[in-house]
């Protein structure tokens, strides 16, 4: 009975069955949108081509007069070369914001991580040489070939999903309303023909077939992720080698941070917490050898070791800021978090949900960056609370700080965090700041969870 509930009746209620029909029927209409963006596009920038021969032929007398012709060229060229010119560029950049937002709702609503690896010529410059650059861009044509063949695509999924749900549900009113009917029939006239009311029984047994929509729903679901990986997701042999000179470089710029990092504090212990704790060894001597003869003098002696050695502990601990509390190693980045709302003076709600634990690098960064945005909070937010809210998406971890203080607060050049943002970028992750005047502040950090 247990299996049965498993394979049939528990996938009929499943959330990722349900997501993925809204996938399928929405992306009729989205696919939809998309392919009348591009048509429309296009038109604009071709129509005047076929427009410009007709005006051409229209006015074939005045071609016997080279110059005028050769003017009614030029201002004809004047008139079509910025169509197409626009055209060419506004739908360009469409179709990329279209994917964007796709590759956004793949992440959000059905929990798939597709990165965009679609990247286009930045929008700066000249529009002549934009266009150029655009059109001899293979990103803009994998774009275009991506609508062309999602639209059937989409067009034949969200009819058959229509059709899974819907059919079975207007199959058996149907069938049940005319087997009610033939049964009435049957006892008020029974000279009519007994068996009329079973003839909708084999109707009826499709709907037995209900169970069988859900794994449907999902395996069409799979044909649009294979089109947007292979479209959207794949990266060019050149894309390839860029991402990862990139992410080299990142690297290195970590390590070199990290070591830079040690030295400081191998320099930090020597000439700061090391120096103090000689001293303080050395004022408790003495105030051990004067123990006996002068108890007034120990006493100032004692008194200025404790405070000597409260200072070591402060310096100490400004020197650990940058290293990992034992209880992230030990129980994982759940109940660090749970150490530092405990600590922090301004009301933290932390909302955790994470499944597997991510790697020890990217729990590190996730906390130290977390810690950073709560000292942030504390000093300069003048807020009433806070929130965490750690997530893993597909491959990803995300996570985001906030507050409702009074916002202004930027990323600046040798911050704290400047310098989470670099370790970040060093695993292949980002560090946004968003943060209006009023606020409220949000920082979010994504990572690979295997880093």
């Amino acid at each position: 009975m247990g299996s049965l509930h498993e394979r049939i009746l528990r996938p009929l209620g499943e959330a990722r069955t349900w997501r993925a029909t809204l996938h399928l029927l929405g992306g009729v209409f989205w696919s939809s949108a998309n392919a009348l963006v591009l048509v429309a596009g296009l038109l604009v920038a071709v129509a005047p081509i076929p427009a410009l021969v007709v005006f051409v032929e229209l006015v074939g007398p005045i071609r016997e007069n080279g110059t005028a012709a050769g003017w009614l060229v030029m201002l004809l060229l004047l008139l079509t070369v910025p169509a197409a010119v626009l055209g060419t560029i506004g739908t360009a950049y469409a179709l990329e914001g279209c994917a964007r937002l796709e590759v956004g709702w793949y992440r959000s609503v059905l929990g798939v991580d597709i990165p965009l690896a679609v990247r286009l010529p930045a929008r700066r410059g000249p529009l002549l040489p934009l266009f150029g650059r655009l059109a001899t861009s293979r990103q803009f044509w994998r774009l275009m070939a991506y609508e062309l063949v999602r639209l059937p695509v989409a067009l034949l999924t969200g009819t058959l999903a229509a059709i899974c749900w819907v059919g079975p549900v207007a199959v058996l009113i149907a069938a049940g309303g005319d087997f009610i009917g033939g049964a009435v029939d049957a006892v008020y006239e029974p000279y009519l023909d007994g068996d009329h009311p079973w003839e909708s029984v084999p109707a009826l047994v499709l709907v037995l077939l209900v169970p069988l929509v859900p794994y449907l729903v999902r395996w069409m679901l799979t044909w649009h992720l294979a089109l947007a990986r292979r479209y959207l997701g794949q990266l060019s042999a050149e894309q390839l080698a860029a991402r990862v000179f990139e992410v080299e470089q990142r690297r290195e710029d970590a390590m070199a941070a990290a070591e830079t990092e040690r030295r400081r504090i191998e320099r930090d212990l020597h000439d700061g917490a090391q120096q103090q704790l000689v001293a303080l060894a050395m004022l408790l001597g003495r105030a051990r050898r004067k123990y006996d003869s002068d108890p007034e003098a120990t006493r100032a002696l004692l008194e200025e070791a404790h405070r000597s050695a409260k200072e070591a502990i402060v310096e100490l601990r400004e020197l650990t800021r940058g290293l990992s509390p034992p209880v992230l190693a030990d129980r994982g980045l759940d109940a660090a978090l749970s150490a530092l709302a405990a600590r922090s003076e301004v009301p933290v709600a932390i909302d955790f949900d994470v499944a597997r634990r991510p790697g020890r690098t990217a729990e590190s960064i996730a906390y130290f960056m977390i810690a950073e945005s709560l000292t942030n909070i504390v000093k300069h937010a003048r807020a009433g609370r806070a929130w965490v809210r750690v997530r893993q998406q597909g491959t990803s971890l995300r996570v985001e700080v906030g507050d409702d203080g009074v916002g202004g607060a930027a990323m600046s050049s040798g911050s704290g965090l400047a310098g989470l943002a670099d370790r970040a970028a060093g695993v292949d992750g980002t560090l946004t700041v968003t943060s209006p005047a009023g606020g409220p502040t949000t920082v979010s950090l994504e990572l690979p969870c295997g880093s």
